[in-house]
């Protein structure tokens, strides 16, 4: 019930306040305020008649408030200030609520509970102070009967409060105005909940004062945590429909501290669409109970009645608003600091404020037409993706090959970071299968993963290196123990039985004729070193030589001939070779021991023996193209060591 100077639910006359003009205590009725189900409010000021009299008795009493009442209303305030030794000013307003109840029955009760609530709230700067109360009994508890008047009014109940005005509408507040009142007031109900008071029946008509100032009054059927047994009877509802929280349309016993949150929650939606409530769309007060009471039923959201409302205090709406009080916020303060956040103009997230499934609702309701039609894209998307995909997801064979795919690049990994210098034998053979199956695969099914694969194969081309040495020190630092060395090499030449036998862990000795195939390496460039000792009656069928992978148009190559001479020869475009240079004769009846090696660049070919080197400005290998090496060793030379990388040798 608010307590209005304009008489708060309006046009009701005096004749309908018989109270108008009777005193209570020091105070005067001048006129009605409203009515409500425990009584009535009346505005009032000071009777300094009555304050001044009221210790006379018969005609004294009678001739002394005569002259009181003939002098002017700021004469006697000043007359009853020196009398009373405390200020009582002639413009002082009052609202009055008398109880209508007779005395110990369970609205006289409930009553007394507003009167003790309002007491233990104290003053608070957003609720309407109470002066005084009188209980109407001679009991001490919450309040004391007033002695000033020993009339008829003696055992009425009644409650002295600040004559709040209210000089806005409720409905015409713009967003900002509505966002300052309802923080305004959401701290004084957190106060009141620290007290361990609800209020329970939060709407506009309970707030008054100004917009730079409301203040929040009728705790008529606020529900105190310490004396509140008796009051409300299992299953009973009170309350403002439009403003209940479901838990208190559905037994006003249940509520707790976040019914208030729920219900102020619906008080700035109304002040902030201008009037509007979220289930006024429902015509009767049982639909509009069951929609409250109900989770499937959403409420309609601001934006629907104000497309421009914002988005962010929309979002702080609906979580204080939220159907289950776990969903809600669980404290004043926590709906405060999100008002805050919207003030200063921060980003109120929907995570956690809204619901998906609201949000859903919401905008079928809002936007159907554009709803279905992403619904219709995406089914159309989700189709095409089938299309394509679904016969994959049951491909058996593409399991096995996007298996060996991760396999290998798990492998190229470890080379990348220096962990292992080239696919190990199953691994390589594994590569080499996806190469020989996929390209056989014609049109997009595979392409995915013919594409990887070549990833794979110019990873493998700029990564992987050969570092395999078994005599003295190498040229490189972290040489590999001999067995590791041995299983390198043979992975990289591909050889399942090798024609060579260890020679003391100081090399690989040739019992047969070998021919090894490594690569392919690098890419438009190549470095491979080699250490060999040759036997002396078939040094001549060594062979070091660098190629072309795919089109052996250029070959770099060591040989020594039938006379022991070594010699390097270089051919390019599928011309003949020319020996472009030769050592000095070797002794053909001793064994042979050399260290050679050859850099090709699509610029340049670099050749050593030894540490001699020798240089010549002809393409070694066409840009771009990867090289392969082979090493033809005759029956009895022993491999002491051999090295390949893309670029040259790092550590």
């Amino acid at each position: 019930m608010g307590y209005m100077a304009d008489g708060g639910k309006g046009k009701d006359t005096d004749d309908e306040y018989p109270l108008v003009g009777e005193t209570m205590g020091m105070w005067r009725l001048s006129r009605g305020l409203g009515k409500g189900g425990m009584g009535e409010v009346y505005a009032a000021e000071y009777d300094y008649a009555h304050l001044l009299t009221v210790k006379l008795a018969g005609a004294q009493r009678d001739l002394v408030r005569r002259e009181i009442e003939s002098l002017p209303r700021e004469q006697q305030a000043r007359i009853a200030t020196s009398y009373l030794g405390t200020n009582v000013p002639p413009d002082a307003q009052f609202a009055i609520k008398v109880c209508n109840a007779r005395v110990g029955t369970s609205g006289h009760r409930r009553f007394l509970q507003e009167a003790e609530v309002a007491q233990k709230l104290g003053d608070h700067p957003y609720i309407v102070t109470v002066h005084a109360v009188n209980t109407g009994t001679d009991d001490s508890g919450i309040g004391h009967r007033l002695e000033l008047d020993g009339g008829r009014h003696r055992n009425t109940a009644y409650m002295v409060m600040d004559l709040a005005t209210r000089d806005y509408r409720h409905d015409r507040l713009s967003v900002p105005q509505a966002v300052h009142i309802v923080r305004c007031i959401a701290n004084a109900l957190d106060h009141a909940h620290a007290k361990g008071v609800v209020h329970r029946d939060l709407k506009p008509e309970n707030i008054l004062g100004t917009v730079e100032h409301p203040l929040l009054t009728d705790f008529g059927i606020a529900k105190d945590s310490d004396h509140s047994e008796g009051l409300t009877r299992t299953g009973q509802i009170i309350g403002t429909l439009d403003y209940m929280s479901p838990e208190q349309a559905t037994d006003a016993k249940r509520v707790d501290h976040r019914s208030d949150i729920y219900s102020l929650g619906v008080v700035l939606y109304e002040m902030s669409t201008q009037g509007q409530l979220p289930y006024a769309h429902k015509q009767d007060r049982e639909s509009c109970l069951s929609a409250i009471r109900s989770e499937r039923v959403e409420p309609k959201w601001p934006r629907e009645h104000a497309p421009d409302f914002p988005v962010g205090l929309e979002r702080i709406v609906l979580k204080a608003m939220a159907h289950r009080m776990e969903d809600r916020y669980q404290s004043m303060a926590e709906f405060v600091a999100d008002l805050d956040r919207f003030t200063r103009g921060e980003w109120i997230s929907f995570w956690s404020r809204v619901r998906v499934k609201g949000w859903i609702r919401f905008c079928l309701r809002a936007y159907p037409k554009a709803v279905w039609a992403s619904v219709a894209v995406l089914l159309v998307a989700l189709g095409i993706l089938a299309w394509f995909y679904v016969p994959q997801l049951f491909d058996d064979q593409r399991t096995k090959w996007l298996a060996d795919i991760a396999r290998v690049e798990r492998s190229l990994g470890d080379i990348e970071a220096r962990k292992s210098r080239q696919l190990g034998r199953e691994d390589r053979r594994i590569f080499d299968e996806l190469r020989r199956d996929l390209g056989f695969q014609r049109g997009d099914r595979y392409a995915d993963l013919q594409r990887r694969v070549e990833s794979l194969g110019r990873g493998l081309l700029q990564s992987g290196r050969l570092e395999a040495w078994f005599g003295s020190a190498p040229p490189w630092p972290r040489p590999l123990p001999f067995e590791q060395a041995k299983a390198e090499l043979q992975a990289a030449a591909r050889v399942e039985n090798p024609a060579w036998y260890a020679q003391g862990g100081d090399g690989l000795l040739m019992h047969d004729w070998q021919t090894l195939t490594l690569g392919p390496y690098g890419v438009g460039g190549c470095y491979v070193l080699c250490r060999v000792e040759l036997p002396r009656d078939a040094a001549d069928r060594f062979r070091l030589e660098v190629r072309e992978a795919d089109d052996p148009r250029h070959v770099s190559a060591w040989t020594i001939d039938q006379a022991g001479v070594l010699q390097l020869g270089l051919r390019e475009d599928l011309r003949p070779v020319q020996v472009v240079r030769r050592e000095a004769s070797r002794n053909p009846r001793a064994s042979t021991r050399l260290q050679v090696a050859l850099h090709v660049t699509p610029t340049a070919i670099r050749a050593w023996v030894g540490t001699q080197e020798t240089r010549h400005a002809m393409p070694g290998l066409r840009d771009g193209a990867p090289a392969l090496v082979q090493l033809d060793l005759p029956k009895g030379a022993i491999l002491i060591g051999l090295g390949v990388w893309p670029e040259g040798p790092r550590p």
